[in-house]
């Protein structure tokens, strides 16, 4: 369970201290290969099969994807390139901030908090499909209103549509044909997709290390404040948004855990695609 954390830690700290090996992998196409496996193993594992009971709850899903795609990003950008921390760090969170809702642990945290399971499933698949064709536009747009970085929304489009969601398409269309052995693997399968998703944050380590080697321990600490007041902003936001919404108990959870939550796997795609000016100081 503990294996994503764990291995993100590591290989920063490998990245950090032995960066030749991350170097040259990140010199190969390596992460273009690891991305669309991450998401050929989502597919796989993605059920859809009770996203018609979601359809029902209407405004629990228009709000849903409202606060996903535009409003989330709109209030977490704003924060992020306000922060006192390096504008290489300020474009990371307001990257993550821009992000659809978690593939997986969202409908997870839905379930074991009595949610509505349906409803959940139905904003990951929907917001989640539909950010690949939102999240260029909206990234670039909030970007050049801020004066931030120029981004090519288009060019960022096309690669997230054959890194993303073809693999996700071929991996969904292949999962009818094995269901069954799909299921029993899925730890297995979790373990894998999570491997390969290390692998990207561990080339950008390594190709930063000497930068990093220059930030201040106390940037971290505002980095991790930051990240957390954010998603407790998101969580106060949403839920008053759902209070006056008047949404059943049921639904209310399932989409206060849904907007207030990140996808970290198309965050790292992105961040692979971003010109190297983007993300330098």
């Amino acid at each position: 369970r503990q294996f994503l954390p764990v291995g993100l830690v590591t290989v920063a700290v490998e990245g950090f201290f032995f960066p030749a090996p991350g170097k040259y992998m990140a010199g190969l196409p390596t992460q273009y290969i690891a991305v669309s496996f991450i998401f050929l193993l989502s597919g796989l594992m993605l059920k859809t099969d009770e996203v018609h009971a979601a359809l029902a709850a209407w405004k629990a899903t228009s709000w849903g994807c409202v606060s996903i795609l535009f409003a989330t990003p709109l209030i977490g950008t704003a924060i992020a390139f306000k922060l006192p921390m390096e504008p290489s760090f300020q474009l990371g969170l307001a990257l993550f901030c821009c992000m659809p809702t978690t593939l997986t642990s969202g409908v997870a945290l839905t379930a074991q908090a009595r949610g509505n399971v349906a409803l959940a499933l139905f904003l990951t698949v929907l917001t989640n499909t539909a950010g690949i064709l939102t999240l260029p536009f909206v990234f670039a747009h909030l970007l050049g209103a801020l004066g931030q970085v120029e981004l090519s929304a288009g060019d960022l489009f096309l690669k997230l549509c054959f890194s993303i969601l073809l693999p996700l398409g071929v991996g969904k269309f292949l999962r009818r044909f094995a269901v069954d052995w799909i299921n029993a693997q899925r730890p297995r399968l979790s373990l894998a997709s999570n491997a390969a998703l290390i692998t990207i944050p561990w080339m950008k380590f390594s190709e930063s290390s000497e930068r990093l080697a220059l930030v201040e321990p106390s940037s971290l600490l505002v980095i991790v404040l930051s990240g957390l007041g954010i998603h407790a902003l998101y969580l106060a936001f949403n839920g008053g948004v759902c209070a006056l919404l008047r949404l059943e108990s049921a639904a209310r959870k399932a989409v206060v855990l849904m907007t207030s939550q990140k996808t970290l796997p198309v965050a790292m795609t992105v961040l692979a695609f971003l010109p190297e000016s983007a993300v330098s100081p």
